[in-house]
């Protein structure tokens, strides 16, 4: 981190003298909020989020049950969020290692299921309360239970210096040194504080400012992305622009990760906002017409699966199999047998008939434990 490369920039740079690292230079953002130039460009691009966040937002109220869709669309976040931080699973695996609970799951596979459990914890707690610290402690806690970085202070912010860089080189080499340990309580209390107030300024771009002013400070020693991308769903929903966590954003920060890492950047450096949070809006529009998209045909399928079902058969225990499909499209027999608590016999026939219906297809080609998939919602979801 050089100097040089900071003109205008929103904060301060200040020399830190560590025992172990010696002197290097750290950043320290500013209170939020910058100022930012409501031009047409930002004003039509703000319009537009905002409008199809409402729409998917609408969605969420209007299903029967928005659960089916929420669970599904949570792994997908949980999974491009992880998957930005390194963390080397699909979808279709994290799904495949759900079915398989009673297998040891790889590291992997947990870091996403960590990640999950933080947002559903966040979730139940924002009925009653708001994000404050110790929610967000908690989360940490929860994300960083039993995986990578688990000897990293899991819920607590960092005290030692941290910085963004490759593995083998120290702070002095580093692309970005955050604030200084003895300064992130109060900066993440400025940070809710504002989150809080109510100042005029348009939810969705507060938001974005506490995107950037979150990973700016980067409060832990590691998974910083993961719950700072998670303050976004949470925010969104405790301020009312979402009734349900249908938006999965990471995946549109995973698809464009060198520029979402360098908006956020530049801003650091030149105190130029706009072109994140035009950024940030496209993610919000882009992510917001793939999810109601998915919706609509996931909810359509839905109905037409359980149709055919009702066509031929008064077994409610199909329909129950099918709705679990729309939270996962793997099953196995046994998976069938625990979840209706009823005989593997019985269960094999019930995964037979909906293989005969065209619902399930074996996948794989093991002869002991077989998988199925729900191929028709497996692409709706996946792709």
């Amino acid at each position: 981190m050089e100097e040089k490369e900071f003109k205008n920039q929103f904060g301060e740079l200040e020399i830190i003298n560590d025992e172990k690292w010696g002197e290097f230079l750290s950043f320290c953002p500013n209170k939020l909020p910058p100022e930012i130039d409501f031009d047409k460009k930002l004003i039509f691009k703000l319009s537009e989020a905002e409008s199809t966040l409402a729409k998917l937002s609408g969605v969420g109220l209007m299903l029967p049950n928005p659960d089916l869709l929420v669970k599904p669309y949570l792994r997908k976040e949980a999974v491009s969020s992880s998957r930005i931080e390194g963390t080397i699973i699909s979808l279709d695996e994290y799904f495949q290692s759900e079915v398989r609970q009673n297998e040891t799951k790889n590291i992997d596979s947990n870091e996403v299921l960590n990640y999950i459990e933080s947002i559903n914890y966040a979730l139940k707690k924002l009925e009653t309360d708001n994000i404050d610290i110790d929610l967000i402690k908690n989360m940490h806690k929860i994300l960083m239970n039993n995986v990578r970085g688990k000897d990293k202070f899991p819920g607590e912010f960092r005290h030692v210096a941290n910085w963004i860089s490759l593995p083998t080189e120290g702070p002095q080499d580093a692309h970005f040194v955050p604030p200084n340990h003895e300064k992130i309580d109060s900066l993440i209390s400025d940070m809710i504080e504002y989150m809080d107030r109510y100042d005029g300024v348009p939810v969705l771009i507060k938001c974005a400012f506490m995107h950037y002013q979150f990973e700016t400070i980067h409060p832990f020693c590691d998974g910083n992305g993961r719950i700072g991308r998670a303050l976004i769903i949470l925010y969104l929903i405790k301020k009312n622009k979402m009734s349900k966590p249908l938006l999965y954003i990471s995946g549109f920060f995973e698809k464009y990760k060198s520029e979402y890492t360098g908006l956020l950047a530049e801003a650091n450096k030149l105190g130029k906002f706009n072109n994140w949070i035009l950024f940030f809006l496209e993610a919000i529009k882009v992510q917001s017409e793939e999810a109601l998209e998915k919706s609509v045909k996931l909810q359509k399928l839905k109905e037409d699966l359980r149709n055919k079902i009702q066509k031929q058969t008064q077994n409610t225990s199909l329909l129950d199999i099918v709705d679990y499909l729309f939270i996962n499209p793997y099953i196995t027999i046994k998976k069938v047998e625990k979840m209706l608590n009823t005989s593997y016999p019985t269960a094999k026939r019930f995964v037979d008939i909906l293989i005969e219906f065209n619902i399930l297809k074996q996948y794989g080609e093991s002869k002991r434990d077989k998988m199925y998939k729900a191929v028709e919602i497996l692409n709706i979801i996946s792709y």
